[in-house]
């Protein structure tokens, strides 16, 4: 949660504040590294991690 919002705030920066042209390019390219980041962190904590755990949870039932 914390990387979606640094790359959400950077954009934010290098779209509103008054900054030269690299140090605007530095903010877009962090924001955009930042949320591709959390939003493949997040896909697959949803469509990865959950499933194995309720997997696992369902095999410890089915061996009791």
């Amino acid at each position: 949660m914390a990387i979606l919002l640094i790359g959400v705030s950077s954009s934010l920066i290098s779209g509103s504040a008054n900054l030269s042209g690299s140090i605007e390019w530095v903010f877009l390219m962090i924001s955009l590294v930042a949320n591709i980041t959390a939003v493949t962190g997040l896909s697959l904590h949803v469509l990865v991690y959950l499933p194995m755990k309720k997997a696992q949870k369902d095999l410890k039932e089915t061996f009791k």
